[in-house]
């Protein structure tokens, strides 16, 4: 299995279980704080792996932005 392909499954994987974590706790009457805080901690680190792995848009650079940036020089 490809290493990047194993990375975006695991991601999605750790969003579902912090948000399935989340909505559970916010459904029950008693509230559990370890599992809401290792709910978030799954989420937001789901989000990170898959937003590190999104690239950036300044990379394709736009011909116009570069012809402002060389009259400023």
């Amino acid at each position: 299995m490809d290493k990047t392909k194993l990375k975006r499954i695991f991601s999605i994987v750790l969003i579902l279980a912090g948000a399935i974590l989340l909505i559970l706790e916010l459904a029950s009457p008693a509230k559990n704080y370890y599992l809401q805080a290792i709910g978030i901690v799954c989420l937001m680190t789901g989000l990170f792996i898959v937003n590190t792995s999104v690239s950036s848009k300044s990379e394709e650079i736009d011909p116009a932005l570069s012809k402002v940036s060389e009259e400023e020089e």
